[in-house]
């Protein structure tokens, strides 16, 4: 079984029993893909909830719109059937969260909120999700299965 660790602004896609690895999921939103029947899966670390905040310079892995949108485009060339394509997220978190900050943007809730529009525009189904809270996350996404355990912060790990 091999292991593929993805780092913020970067997406893979995999087959089989290969891991797909990513740390640290604070605000910033894991966008998980698989289609069981063929084995395939892919993962996108995301930090932002759109491209619009930066203009058209910077990464579009970096913005949860155009990655959710590159990451159903490998899928597919990869030999996903966009029917069977299934979508786990995973983070979404405010970590820092002070007395007197309630105007302040809450970036995690904006990332789960456009990866949610945006799959809708897809029309790919969310089947299960772990996102908001105030803790961090790990990610382990076996890619031909879409099994995918979560390790938090304090060390709880459960499966999705």
């Amino acid at each position: 079984m091999s292991e593929i660790v993805i780092k913020p602004d970067q997406m893979a896609v995999a087959e089989g029993e290969t891991v797909l690895i990513t740390m640290a999921l604070g605000s910033s939103l894991a966008v998980c893909m698989y289609d069981e029947e063929g084995g395939i899966g892919g993962l996108v670390h995301t930090l932002l909830p759109d491209k619009r905040r930066e203009g058209n310079g910077k990464n579009g892995l970096r913005y949860v719109d155009t990655a959710t949108r590159a990451l159903f485009e490998a899928m597919k060339e990869a030999g996903a059937v966009p029917e069977r394509i299934r979508v786990k997220l995973v983070g979404g978190a405010k970590i820092f969260c002070f007395a007197g900050q309630a105007g302040q943007p809450d970036i995690g809730r904006e990332n789960v909120s456009c990866a949610r529009k945006t799959l809708q525009e897809l029309d790919l189904a969310i089947v299960s999700e772990d996102t908001g809270e105030n803790y961090g996350r790990s990610v382990h996404f076996i890619a031909g299965s879409g099994r995918l355990e979560i390790e938090t912060v304090n060390r709880s790990r459960y499966w999705i």
